[in-house]
């Protein structure tokens, strides 16, 4: 038994610096743990416009099998969230987002709960024509609400790597499939049942809200697992409470980025919850002051260093470190453990399943609410 990490890409150039769909064919044989994505190119032209990042510019990434099945699907900051869940920490050193800089992130999809998981795995000999299919948009400069975004130089390039076993010892008890399930545009107060499909294994569940001045902790009044419609009520809780269970269960995260930022302009924060250590990027006249972060509202605060005022709407170049819960908005639902299979729900066995969502006076119009799923797979 042994893993295999071979280029199945190598330094390949998207097709376009503006919109496409990149398709690249996966192998035919063997168990695969993993997908080792690494994209890079260079950052637009323009100060402090430092909304869209190289995850939020990769619109849709999917694993499809036999033509049109999905196996996996994501956006950028999705597939960022999910790698932390896993148990996969996020590394780059060129994790940025300033004038004409460098940009690199490398993402991994796993096919099974934690990176190189010998029990789930995806069996390539037994579907057909495998793929990986990315649609990205290279020239975005606004999504999810914030607006000052700069598009790319040029087109980016990337690297594959799949994450295959060879010659294992057990086969696989099956793959995890995580896709979206359930989603809804939200309003004041609005409550929302989103149902689950009855039939899978369900693993985890994730639920996002990923908008400026609209993440869970600034819009969620109470979320709730609802079994056979109230019969069994297995959680409901606020969102303070449900931020407490997610630290309880999988600790504190943390994401290093560096960027230009602009004193006093909203920005999409990689965690949505926690605290946002700043150290300022060669010699300059202003200086962050420490930052509670909390619902995607708020905007860094500069001091001018000569006059001693705050605020100050400069524009400097920032190393930073964020550390809290709910990567990009996206919270696991802690009844569930990924490492315990006795926590799993097979809904097969129900009349139904959903997860309800309570939003608060403060939910707007604009906001979508994505429910993601782990459904256990062991039959191709």
């Amino acid at each position: 038994m042994y893993w295999q990490q071979r280029y199945l890409k190598e330094g390949r150039a998207f097709s376009s610096a503006t919109t496409g769909l990149e398709t690249v064919d996966l192998p035919k044989t063997g168990l695969l743990s993993g997908l080792e994505l690494r994209v890079w190119g260079t950052n637009g032209a323009t100060a402090a416009k430092c909304d869209a990042w190289l995850h939020d510019r990769l619109k849709k990434v999917e694993v499809i099998v036999n033509g049109s099945k999905v196996v996996k699907s994501f956006t950028g900051e999705q597939i960022l969230a999910d790698m932390l869940y896993k148990k996969t920490p996020l590394f780059s050193h060129d994790m940025k987002n300033m004038v004409n800089a460098s940009a690199e992130e490398f993402f991994y999809i796993n096919l099974g709960r934690f990176y190189h998981d010998p029990d789930y795995m995806l069996d390539l000999s037994r579907v057909n024509d495998p793929e990986l299919r990315i649609d990205y948009d290279f020239g975005m400069t606004s999504h999810d609400g914030w607006t000052n975004g700069i598009a790319m130089a040029a087109a980016p390039s990337y690297s594959l790597i799949p994450h295959i076993l060879r010659e294992p010892e057990v086969p696989p008890k099956g793959y995890l499939k995580t896709s979206e399930v359930s989603r809804f545009t939200g309003g004041v107060s609005k409550k929302e049942n989103m149902k689950l499909p009855i039939g899978p294994v369900y693993a985890n569940l994730y639920l996002q809200s990923y908008y400026a001045s609209q993440g869970l902790g600034y819009l969620l009044d109470k979320v709730e697992l609802n079994i056979n419609s109230d019969d069994i009520i297995p959680m409901r809780v606020g969102a303070t409470e449900l931020a407490a269970e997610i630290v309880r269960q999988y600790g504190l995260f943390h994401i290093m980025q560096q960027t230009g930022i602009k004193g006093g302009q909203a920005y999409p924060w990689p965690i949505e919850q926690g605290v946002f250590q700043p150290a300022p990027l060669g010699l300059v006249a202003q200086e962050f002051q420490y930052m509670d972060l909390w619902g995607n509202a708020g905007a860094p605060g500069l001091k001018d260093t000569a006059t001693g005022l705050t605020p100050s709407t400069a524009s400097i170049n920032v190393a930073f470190l964020c550390l809290g819960v709910w990567p990009f908005s996206v919270s696991a639902i802690p009844i569930f453990d990924l490492m315990d299979e006795r926590t799993w729900i097979d809904s097969s066995k129900l009349g139904d399943l959903w997860l309800r969502v309570e939003g608060n006076a403060s939910m707007g119009t604009s906001v979508v609410v994505k429910l993601l799923a782990d459904e256990v797979v062991t039959s191709y």
